[in-house]
């Protein structure tokens, strides 16, 4: 099996204190299988209650007016597939070292 790299880590958070709603991921663009990917894994925090998860994404579509296919799944944090779990492992490294925003509303990325 080929180990995935990241080219480039995007970090995005996102809190929307009338919503109780606290996003914080971190994601790596990475090329799976010939294509650009964007693999993330993420801690949310929705009205108290909190999770964490992996979402991937590649395909055109990702990019405004576009119609070309896409993929995208979610996954819950124990049902990472195989090929990518290294790579998640390092992204869950590097948001527990991460500094986030302690503002009471953020919307970046």
């Amino acid at each position: 099996m080929v180990k995935l790299k990241c080219s480039k880590i995007t970090k995005i958070h996102r809190r929307y204190p009338d919503q109780k709603w606290d996003y914080k991921a971190l994601f790596c663009r990475t090329d799976k299988k010939g294509k650009p990917t964007d693999i993330g894994f993420y801690k949310l925090k929705d009205k108290g209650k909190s999770s964490q998860g992996v979402e991937i994404y590649s395909g055109k579509n990702y990019i405004v007016g576009s119609e070309a296919p896409s993929y995208s799944r979610r996954y819950d944090i124990n049902k990472v597939p195989n090929e990518i779990k290294s790579l998640i492992n390092e992204l869950k490294s590097k948001h527990t070292k991460t500094k986030w925003s302690k503002k009471k509303r953020v919307d970046f990325n």
